[in-house]
């Protein structure tokens, strides 16, 4: 058996081409295939019931997420529980987000590992004054984290608050954990920089 300690391989590819480099690199990247790994279907259909009784549903096929009913080219889609302190801290900033923004932007709560009931959810949203949807879809709010973990880089357990910006249906951004207004009011700019051209 032969073995090449990090040194060595350093002065190897010290007297390779750049295109030999790029090859060993892209080889050294590629992760065999765990037999445990669960193979992942590329399209998804999932609906969302708001608190409102209203519907909206998502259609995802290869990274393209669609959703119905909606206008705005910016979705904004909130992880967030009721018992969780600094998801509730995020309310208010969200709000005036959605507010200043809503000809543009769609805001999307998604409730997760919140065991109350609808009732007590109602209450709390409306105690905290949320001004924007509130999916109250639990094994759906749940698929799609699940969907969206892996692909985040995330644990399936990722911690709360997280939240994850879409683009005409293209993944733009994500956030994990309490952010300022700020930063999102700037990434929501950005995105808009973009379309604007």
């Amino acid at each position: 058996m032969f073995f090449t300690s990090c040194e060595e391989r350093k002065a190897e590819e010290s007297k390779m081409s750049s295109q030999e480099q790029e090859i060993v690199t892209t080889i050294d990247n590629i992760k065999p295939k765990n037999s445990s790994q669960k193979i992942i279907p590329k399209k998804y259909h999932l609906n969302f019931i708001s608190l409102d009784k209203e519907l909206t549903s998502l259609d995802i096929k290869k990274n393209i997420y669609n959703f119905s009913n909606i206008l705005q080219p910016i979705v904004l889609v909130n992880f967030f529980a009721t018992w969780c302190p600094p998801c509730r801290g995020q309310i208010a900033h969200l709000n005036k987000l959605q507010k200043k923004y809503q000809s543009r932007l769609f805001m999307i709560g998604m409730l997760l590992h919140d065991d109350i009931n609808s009732k007590k959810v109602t209450e709390c949203i409306a105690l905290k004054r949320v001004d924007y949807y509130i999916s109250d879809s639990e094994k759906s709010n749940q698929k799609f984290a699940e969907i969206l973990a892996p692909q985040l880089g995330l644990k399936a357990d990722f911690e709360l608050p997280m939240m994850v910006m879409f683009l005409y249906g293209e993944y733009y951004t994500h956030y994990e954990g309490t952010v300022p207004e700020e930063m999102i009011e700037s990434d929501i700019k950005q995105a808009l920089k973009e379309i604007e051209g």
